[in-house]
């Protein structure tokens, strides 16, 4: 991070601590705003609102805050109210470690994130070191509980299952064909690369070509030159839809039509814009389409009363909200260990997701994978279809 950037970040979360004690003071002075005995659950929401991921980052804030306001309308949680608050870690590993040191010095006990791993995971051990129970809506990189932390949850799915679904995909559907594993070098991408590999080989279809790119690399010359030598027919990418849809093109523009395969990483809205018409068959592994859950059919039917679409993150993060709420009715108290101990003793968690139930890690147990197709539609666009 640059100086520059660093004094920003610095003086923003300055600005907000300086907000959260002008808070504090207006509560002392005025205590008949709120009941003495039951002050508001400060809880935050901390993703990239600014910048190549922002649109995920909306998603979560509108997820949490909808669940929040949902909650609040009922009565809070025994009679406490949940008071939201936003902050944008621009999908920053640097900013999201300034963020949740600014977060234990002002003493919030509950965040609703990060996005990406790379945020999440450095995080998730300042967060626990201070007393701050950390539910992720997105991150999927199973270091992030493999870390076996007291106080992470994550009501999306691993990489594990997604990059071990991948590869068994790929072994059974092209037995024949050169595939190519690559990753953006992040902790997301090669914890996914490497599941995906290992499960090429554990089928008997070993990779013919694994290698990595910088997280910000635009230009794939090199790489596609590596690709054509190899023959390559199928690619795993293990990274953002931000360099896929690029990668897409270039590869098709240099005569090499292989198929492409990505994470949930690569469920963005712009991909067909970034690729252009290559993008057409290019497979997508991502949880089973939440919006179809008949648990979020009322919360879906609000979204789009007020113009907004609940794709990707949105459901998985009023669903987080929903998991630390029940967690902290579960412990009959506040106390972030206490709350982290029964959201993960195995009981059922109803929320937007349907049941939820979490491991002693703090992973979900129920199955958050399938396939999905851009296809092409008889408009001439494309659109993000389940496999069949």
């Amino acid at each position: 991070m640059s100086r520059d950037k660093l004094r920003r970040v610095l003086r923003s979360l300055w600005i907000g601590h300086l907000l959260g004690l002008v808070m504090v003071v207006f509560f002392v002075a005025a205590p008949r705003l709120a009941a003495a005995e039951c002050p508001d659950i400060p809880l935050a929401v901390a993703g990239p609102m600014t910048g190549d991921s922002a649109v995920y980052g909306e998603e979560m804030r509108r997820g949490a805050q909808l669940a929040t306001d949902d909650i609040n309308a009922r009565g809070g949680i025994g009679g406490c109210k949940i008071a939201l608050m936003v902050l944008d870690d621009q999908g920053d590993p640097a900013t999201a470690i300034a963020i949740a040191r600014a977060f234990a010095r002002d003493r919030i006990r509950f965040v609703v994130g990060h996005y990406n791993s790379g945020a999440s995971v450095p995080a998730s051990t300042i967060y626990a070191k201070n007393n701050t129970l950390m539910v992720s809506p997105a991150s999927t990189n199973p270091a992030l509980t493999e870390f076996k932390l007291w106080n992470v949850v994550r009501t999306a799915g691993r990489d594990d299952v997604q990059g071990t679904f991948a590869g068994e995909y790929m072994a059974d559907h092209f037995p024949e064909g050169n595939l190519a594993i690559v990753s953006d070098g992040t902790p997301y991408g090669d914890g996914l690369a490497n599941k995906a590999r290992r499960a090429l080989r554990a089928k008997g279809h070993p990779e013919k070509l694994a290698t990595k790119i910088r997280y910000d690399q635009a230009d794939f010359v090199d790489l596609i030159r590596k690709m054509k030598a190899a023959k390559i027919e199928v690619v795993f990418f293990a990274g953002l839809g931000s360099q896929l849809g690029p990668l897409i093109r270039q590869t098709d523009e240099a005569g090499l039509h292989a198929q492409f395969i990505s994470g949930d990483g690569a469920m963005i809205k712009d991909l067909t814009v970034l690729a252009g018409p290559a993008v057409e068959n290019t497979l997508i592994v991502f949880s089973p389409e939440d919006r179809s859950n008949p648990a979020a059919a009322n919360v879906v039917t609000r979204f789009r009363s007020q113009g907004f679409e609940p794709e990707a993150y949105t459901l998985k993060s009023y669903a987080a909200v929903q998991v630390i709420a029940r967690g902290i009715e579960m412990a009959g108290a506040q106390a972030p260990r206490l709350v982290a101990a029964a959201i993960r003793s195995g009981k059922p968690i109803s929320t937007v997701l349907g049941d939820l139930t979490f491991d002693a890690k703090g992973d979900r147990r129920e199955p958050d994978v399938m396939m999905y197709v851009w296809t092409k539609q008889a408009n001439g666009g494309f659109s993000l279809e389940p496999m069949k």
